[in-house]
C-alpha cells in the first residue's frame, strides 16, 4: 500500500470513529526494549470503548473505536489513536521530546441530555511537545499542549506508569495520572455564561485555571503472535478543584467520578 495513503487512512477513522474518547494520553506504551522489528510498523483492529457522554457525565456509551498506530522505528514518527500524532526529535539517556498533536472531539449539547442550552464545544486540534524518561520497569512522560480552536484552552498532562512483563507475550502497566488546566479551556467544557444560563437553567458560573482531574490509568498487552495482539485498558479520573464545582458536574446528570474501560484486537504490519 502507498505510504501517503496510509497516512491518511490512519487519519480519516481515528477522526470520524473516535466519538468522545479523551484527547489525554492513557497510557506510556508497551513496545519491547531493543530495536523496532522493522522500520514501519501498521497495527489495526475493531476496538471498543465504555466511557462518559461527556467529561463530567454520571452517564456512559458504548463505542466502536478502531486501534490504529502507524510507527516509523517505533516512535520517530507516529501516528496513533492512542498517542496522537507526532515525532521524537531528542532521545538521550533515557530522555525523549518532541512535537504532539492530539485530537479533542466536538462535545454537542445533545450528548448525554445534560447539556442542552450550554452550546457546542468544536473540534479542537491540541498542539504542544512532549517529554519522556524511560527505565526498564519505569516510565513518566508530560506533555504541554494549547487549543488550536474549539475550547483554545492550555492543557498539562502528566503520567507514570510502572512496567512489568509477566512473560514473553504478556505485558502489565499501570500508574497515576494529572491533568491541569487553564481558565480558557474549563470556560468552555465546564463554564456557564449569562446566555448559557438562561438556556439551560444551570447557574452561571466561571472557573479558573487550576487541577482538572487526578486517576490512575492502566493497560494490559497479550501477543497472541507475532502478529496478532489483545489489548485491554482502563482508567479512572476524579475531576477537581474549579471543574468539579461546575453545575454540570453537580447538577442531575453529572459526576466526579470518570471512568473508562476498552479493549482491542490489533493485527501488525511490517515492513
Amino acid at each position: 500500500m502507498d505510504l501517503r495513503r496510509v497516512f491518511a487512512l490512519s487519519l480519516a477513522i481515528i477522526t470520524a470513529s473516535a466519538g468522545t474518547v479523551s484527547a489525554q494520553p492513557s497510557s506510556i506504551g508497551s513496545e519491547p526494549a531493543g530495536p523496532p522489528p522493522k522500520d514501519w510498523t501498521f497495527d489495526i483492529g475493531p476496538g471498543v470503548v465504555v466511557a462518559p457522554w461527556f467529561e463530567g457525565s454520571a452517564n456512559y456509551r458504548i463505542l466502536p473505536v478502531p486501534n490504529l498506530d502507524l510507527r516509523y522505528q517505533r516512535d520517530k514518527i507516529f501516528i496513533s489513536a492512542r498517542d496522537g500524532v507526532g515525532a521524537k526529535l531528542f532521545d538521550a539517556d533515557g530522555f525523549k521530546a518532541g512535537p504532539i498533536l492530539r485530537y479533542r472531539f466536538p462535545r454537542n449539547q445533545g450528548d448525554g441530555g445534560y447539556l442542552f442550552g450550554t452550546g457546542n464545544v468544536p473540534f479542537t486540534v491540541e498542539g504542544g511537545g512532549f517529554l519522556r524518561y524511560d527505565l526498564p520497569f519505569l516510565a513518566a512522560k508530560v506533555e504541554l499542549r494549547r487549543g488550536l480552536g474549539g475550547s483554545n484552552g492550555l492543557v498539562f498532562d502528566a503520567l507514570i506508569d510502572g512496567k512489568m512483563r509477566l512473560s514473553d507475550t504478556v505485558f502489565l502497566s499501570a500508574g497515576p495520572r494529572l491533568s491541569v488546566t487553564d481558565g480558557t479551556y474549563n470556560q468552555a467544557y465546564f463554564g456557564i455564561d449569562a446566555t448559557q444560563s438562561i438556556n439551560s437553567g444551570y447557574a452561571q458560573y466561571y472557573p479558573g485555571a487550576g487541577l482538572r482531574s487526578v486517576g490512575v490509568g492502566t493497560s494490559a498487552v497479550w501477543r497472541i503472535h507475532d502478529s496478532l495482539s489483545f489489548v485491554a485498558f482502563g482508567s479512572y479520573n476524579y475531576l477537581a478543584d474549579t471543574v468539579a464545582n461546575s453545575p454540570i458536574v453537580t447538577g442531575p446528570g453529572g459526576s466526579r467520578n470518570q471512568f473508562v474501560v476498552g479493549s482491542a484486537l490489533s493485527w501488525r504490519f511490517s515492513w
